[in-house]
């Protein structure tokens, strides 16, 4: 197999053997003129060899030395050329990926298995790389690893910058930890809205309303290595569609959170918050506390203003929606 010259050759001999011998018949300054055809032609091809200006028909070997560099240099050029190109083809198409999948998901059926979390990525990336209006996403486990976070950054900026509307919820123990609220600080800025769940719920991704990513719960107890991460890509429209819907009822009961530390009380406010809870009054409570009814205002005047209401009907009820988030905290004294 020859060199191919049109850039585009996937060649493993430059010159064959009868080229070569050519070449050597020309530089001992054969008197008979070569005949056109293959051997000939792979000599001015690679530069080894030119028309005789001084006998028409003849032909005289160039520098070999040369032509090495030439060739050798041209061929470099074109490996890295197309190295950069092979790096760049799964960004340049993974919209196209991700629209081919979204419309024939899977030759068998409508939900598809996969395990290990290489793979899982893999199939998403492009599914995220489609999408057009609306992503939804919600992490059970508290702060994610700083790698999977990195990834969000990246994947997650790119969605927003789409124009796409963006949803994420958290369970609540995310709220202490320093990168995650950093994350959120950030998507939020960039028009994110971010909210965060006392209740349990799956790892789940909704992208257009049209496919659904739902982690598969592996039980594991601690004794060797965890079990590999597993998912199901859901296509099935009514599926998606319901788990859309449980996933707006949990948005619906979640707390609001920029990035901002999580809105702390005081023992007393929070037994305050708890008989008001219970529908007691103002007066009830603050004779089982020993203060007065202006006391107990002051008290919850700088707490309506951290959480942003304006009455005291608010307060009771934005206690009453996050009221397990603050169940460590010890209702005497404070």
């Amino acid at each position: 197999m020859k060199v191919d010259t049109s850039d585009s050759g996937d060649s493993q001999n430059l010159l064959s053997c009868e080229a070569k011998r050519l070449y050597r018949k020309l530089l001992e300054g054969s008197g008979t003129a070569p005949q056109p055809g293959n051997p000939l032609d792979e000599l001015l091809a690679m530069r080894l060899a030119a028309p005789d200006p001084n006998r028409p028909g003849y032909y005289t070997a160039l520098n070999a030395a040369s032509a090495a560099l030439h060739w050798q240099t041209h061929l470099q050029n074109l490996g890295s050329r197309y190295l950069s190109q092979a790096a760049s083809v799964a960004n340049e198409m993974s919209d196209l990926v991700g629209a081919y999948q979204m419309a024939q998901p899977s030759t068998s059926g409508s939900i598809e298995y996969l395990a290990g979390l290489d793979v899982i990525q893999d199939r998403l990336t492009p599914l995220l790389a489609a999408c057009e209006t609306e992503l939804f996403t919600a992490q059970p486990n508290g702060p994610r690893p700083a790698a999977q976070l990195a990834l969000s950054y990246q994947r997650d900026l790119e969605v927003l910058g789409r124009g796409v509307k963006m949803r994420t919820i958290y369970h609540y123990s995310a709220r202490g930890d320093g990168p995650t609220a950093r994350w959120a600080e950030t998507v939020t800025v960039h028009g994110a809205q971010v909210r965060t769940v006392v209740d349990r719920f799956p790892r789940t991704v909704i992208i257009d309303r049209k496919t659904a990513v739902t982690a598969v719960l592996t039980p594991w107890e601690g004794q060797g290595p965890p079990p590999d991460e597993r998912a199901l890509f859901i296509y099935d429209a009514a599926v998606v569609k319901c788990l859309a819907t449980m996933m707006d009822l949990l948005w619906g009961g979640a707390m609001p959170w920029d990035g901002r530390p999580f809105v702390e009380i005081t023992p007393t406010q929070k037994a305050i918050l708890e008989g008001l809870v219970r529908g007691e009054g103002l007066e009830v409570i603050g004779r089982s506390l020993g203060v007065s009814r202006r006391t107990i205002s002051t008290h919850l005047d700088p707490l309506r203003e951290a959480v942003g209401v304006d009455s005291l009907p608010q307060l009771t009820y934005w206690y009453g929606r996050h009221e397990a988030h603050y169940q460590g905290v010890s209702p005497a004294g404070g």
